[in-house]
């Protein structure tokens, strides 16, 4: 799967829902409450849905955070992938394919979700929120983007005892990926090697950073 590809994975789409207006000031808070770790532990499971809401495909793994700007999210079935950012550059390896995709992170990430739970940016600098109301038990929030060249329409956050538990994206396209959060640690200790990627003997390796 390419670097492109798969950070279109996740980029997803939600049901009609009803929104309030604004974030109340208490609303707020809480969210911007929710992105001031240092650093995030979790296992993930991730699924990609069609415009019916069909399960295309269905991932899982274990993400590190350290903000800003660095992350490591290693895809563990049905396919092993990692993806490694450093704050500077993103590696991305395909296990099965024997290959290495390197980009500038400033060129992979703009504007997309990954980088929403790396960035110190105020959430309100980069994104138009409101509050959503389900009936699951979830605290939910909508962010859209400001810039129009972000690649996807909205993102939704549900929050689970003041912790982060869903990440629902839609894009231009009709497609959704959802993730769900389990085992969430917030600013435990993070080894700095943890965001440092060596590319293993004898794949194939496409730097498109020596391009720029």
């Amino acid at each position: 799967m390419s670097l492109k590809k798969l950070f279109s994975c996740f980029t997803v789409a939600v049901l009609a829902f009803a929104l309030m207006p604004l974030v109340h000031a208490e609303g707020e808070a809480e969210l911007n409450a929710l992105f001031s770790y240092k650093t995030l532990k979790a296992d993930f499971t991730q699924e990609i849905l069609d415009q019916q809401r069909n399960v295309q495909q269905q991932m899982r793994g274990r993400l590190v955070i350290q903000r800003p700007g660095k992350f490591r999210w290693n895809y563990q079935a049905p396919y092993e992938q990692e993806i490694v950012a450093d704050g500077k550059k993103v590696w991305l390896y395909d296990v099965d394919l024997e290959q290495v995709t390197v980009k500038s992170q400033d060129q992979a990430l703009a504007g997309s979700p990954a980088s929403l739970l790396s960035t110190q940016s105020k959430l309100e600098s980069e994104f138009k929120i409101r509050m959503v109301q389900r009936n699951d038990g979830l605290q939910w929030f909508e962010l859209t983007p400001k810039a129009k060249e972000s690649g996807f329409e909205h993102i939704l956050l549900g929050l689970k005892q003041k912790q982060l538990y869903r990440l629902e994206i839609k894009d231009g396209f009709g497609q959704q990926t959802d993730i769900q959060f389990d085992n969430v640690q917030t600013n435990s200790v993070v080894s700095a090697d943890t965001f440092a990627f060596t590319i293993p003997k004898g794949v194939d390796v496409i730097d498109e950073t020596a391009k720029r």
